[in-house]
């Protein structure tokens, strides 16, 4: 059976050849930007973080709130500002999808073997 380091090693190679981008920086990518931010974020450091326009993400969290997978308010000291926070719903969302995805790539491992990985 894989072991959790083992499921981590393959996932941060991955990563690593596949780093967030503007081609894929989708609902996804949002949550997981906020997840392991663990605070709020503005909507401009998405931008950022994602290299993708601001319209876009606007786009991307009113889909979000519209799952009540986020929540938008205003920066209290700055009102042009917008502040996006992960709900309870959000969290336990990217946590499920994480757990998925760690079991997914244990059982590759299983099958597959974790140096022919490596090699492909």
């Amino acid at each position: 059976m894989a072991t959790p380091e083992q499921i981590a090693s393959i996932l941060s190679q991955l990563v690593a050849l596949h780093p967030i981008a503007a081609a894929n920086a989708g609902l996804g990518a949002v949550l997981r930007l906020l997840y392991l931010a663990d605070q709020p974020v503005t909507a401009g450091t998405i931008s950022e973080k994602l290299h993708v326009s601001t319209a876009r993400v606007a786009v991307l969290l009113k889909k979000l709130v519209a799952k009540g997978l986020v929540t938008k308010g205003r920066d209290p000291v700055d009102a042009r500002v917008t502040v996006v926070a992960l709900t309870p719903l959000g969290a336990q969302t990217v946590q499920d999808l994480a757990d998925h995805m760690h079991q997914q790539v244990g059982l590759l491992i299983d099958q597959i073997g974790e140096a022919r990985l490596l090699d492909f």
